[in-house]
């Protein structure tokens, strides 16, 4: 399997495989009707989806779920390749080592994709937000983000105790913790492998030039990685705990 495969793969195959389900959706038809379904949903007074809105978010959770798949596949097969290419750096030509850099920076950021979309299909509707239009076709979600806005900032406003926010605050909350969890393990998992990189760089050969090269070349990958995992899983976490702060920048109203 070709990377460009894998490439094409995850941006075609979703909308292709849950087109017969769901029908097709572009991106200006996926937004206007999460639009039309978050006003719906705001205007209900209940904390359970209506029929749009579970649609919707079947959808982007199986979307998601595609990609998570595609992403894990190319996690491997970027990891399998990066193998692969030290092993000839070691035995062949110089030049190995850039391709095998250029291979492990890329298994990094298959992951970084895994990640996300595996944060997305754990809450959907969170996801989801992201697609907000600026407005619908009949002008009420303009509205509706106002009355959003009005309950995150104001406790004692008609719209504080909305169930529909009480739902999305906690939806806020989930979706954030899941790249917690997800960023902290493997924030461990890099910072040991990055230690072990390191170690078999002092305690090898010292003739052995190609190998401490790899070594070194590794640790400083995955150490960095380790880092902005860190960050992330900082930043995640803040999120968490400031739900309103958060879908307050999310809707974008003010």
């Amino acid at each position: 399997m070709t990377v460009d495969t894998l490439v094409a793969a995850f941006v075609l195959a979703p909308a292709a495989l849950l087109r017969p389900t769901f029908g097709a959706y572009d991106y200006a038809k996926l937004q206007d009707a999460f639009g039309s379904a978050l006003v719906e949903y705001w205007r209900s007074g209940t904390p359970v989806f209506p029929a749009r809105l579970t649609t919707l978010v079947d959808y982007w959770f199986q979307w998601h779920a595609i990609k998570v798949a595609i992403s894990a596949l190319s996690v491997i097969v970027f990891a399998l390749l990066t193998t692969a290419l030290w092993r000839r750096y070691l035995r062949a030509r110089p030049w190995y080592a850039a391709a095998a850099t250029a291979a492990a920076v890329s298994t990094v950021l298959a992951t970084g994709a895994l990640m996300a979309n595996i944060q997305a299909t754990a809450v959907p509707l969170v996801a989801l937000l992201g697609l907000l239009p600026g407005t619908t076709t009949d002008g009420k979600l303009t509205q509706v983000l106002s009355e959003m806005h009005e309950g995150l900032t104001e406790s004692a406003g008609p719209h504080a105790g909305s169930p529909a926010l009480t739902v999305l605050l906690g939806e806020i909350e989930r979706y954030h913790w899941v790249m917690v969890a997800i960023s902290a393990t493997l924030m461990v998992a890099t910072g040991l492998a990055s230690a072990h990189f390191w170690k078999r760089r002092i305690t090898g050969d010292p003739g052995a030039t190609r190998v401490k090269f790899m070594h070194s070349t590794l640790g400083v990958i995955t150490a960095l990685t380790a880092c902005l995992l860190l960050l992330l899983a900082g930043g995640s976490a803040l999120s968490a705990l400031e739900p309103a702060t958060t879908l307050l920048d999310v809707i974008g109203a003010g």
